[in-house]
């Protein structure tokens, strides 16, 4: 590990605790912590970090993650644009690009005021569009990888553009999450929409949502990935009520609810009592209570049901 005195950068901090960068509300201290806001102001501490051999981790708006009790021994970059301004996102020769570091709910409302449809399911989807792409985020049917054209990246040596192919987008997958690629800007392709009927829909999904989950939660989001139908055993299907199955997808609450995993708690870890698949941190809770009660959940579906669960939050460290 490169010493203190090896490593400085303008605005960077040390010791920051990482459980007030999450969603989650997880996560010990960061040995070197750095807010970036611009993809090109991203690549060059990369590299200074790389020529230091300091382990670097890119962290979006912090949704979706479950940072380690211990913290990160190296550089964590918090890479996000909370007032983004025009240029982060536009609408040029026909598609939207849009960088990274911009939170999702930027990119869905001008892509609505642009009438142009594609995105506004995915309201109040919280976190900011590199994670969404990495996580391939999505709802009511739609992912965020649908109207995706291409998606430029720092592949640790040069920057380059993936076509939506090479990107390998499955359910909540990708193949970000499996190469340590920094994504730094994407381009998407819209059909056009009536510019009313996107603004009503997105706000209906809104209050959806906030009538759902109440807010201030300590909570990534949803737990663990929906159960694609064609992955569940025809006698297991026989069980399940098919009115629940969803756009072809077994929503995980369903079977969650179905082993009583409401209000199952660990340490300072639980199941929330309104949603089976939403675990909340009560206040002191941590990463190794997350695992701990995950496991428990996922053993009590697989010996019910036989069916697999996995999580669509990420584990860090």
């Amino acid at each position: 590990m490169a010493k203190k005195s090896q490593f400085n950068w303008p605005g960077l901090q040390r010791g920051e605790k990482l459980s007030q960068q999450t969603y989650f509300g997880l996560g010990g201290p960061a040995q070197y912590f750095l807010p970036v806001t611009k993809s090109k102001d991203l690549l060059p501490v990369v590299a200074e970090a790389q020529k230091n051999k300091i382990p670097t981790l890119i962290l979006g708006g912090g949704s979706n993650v479950a940072m380690a009790d211990k913290g990160w021994r190296g550089l964590i970059i918090k890479f996000e644009t909370k007032k983004p301004t025009k240029k982060d996102y536009l609408l040029k020769n026909g598609e939207v690009v849009c960088e990274a570091s911009v939170p999702l709910v930027y990119l869905i409302n001008f892509s609505i005021k642009q009438s142009l449809a594609g995105l506004e399911k995915m309201s109040g989807i919280p976190g900011g569009v590199g994670g969404a792409i990495i996580g391939n985020a999505g709802a009511y049917g739609t992912s965020i990888s649908d109207q995706l054209v291409w998606v430029e990246i720092f592949d640790g040596r040069k920057v380059r553009r993936l076509t939506k192919a090479q990107c390998r987008f499955a359910y909540r997958d990708s193949i970000f999450k499996r190469k340590p690629w920094l994504v730094l800007r994407a381009g998407f392709n819209l059909p056009e929409g009536d510019r009313q009927e996107l603004r009503l829909t997105s706000k209906k999904i809104i209050k959806i949502r906030h009538s759902k989950y109440p807010a201030g939660l300590l909570c990534p989001g949803s737990f663990f990935k929906n159960i694609p139908v064609a992955k569940i055993a025809k006698t297991t299907l026989a069980k399940i009520d098919q009115t629940k199955v969803i756009e072809g997808k077994l929503p995980v609450a369903v079977l969650l609810d179905a082993i009583g995993a409401r209000g199952e708690r660990v340490g300072g870890i639980q199941v929330s009592d309104f949603h089976s698949n939403f675990i909340i941190n009560t206040g002191l809770g941590k990463q190794s209570e997350v695992k701990k009660l995950a496991a428990k959940l996922k053993a009590k579906v697989k010996k019910k049901f036989g069916v697999e669960l996995v999580e669509e939050v990420r584990y860090i460290g």
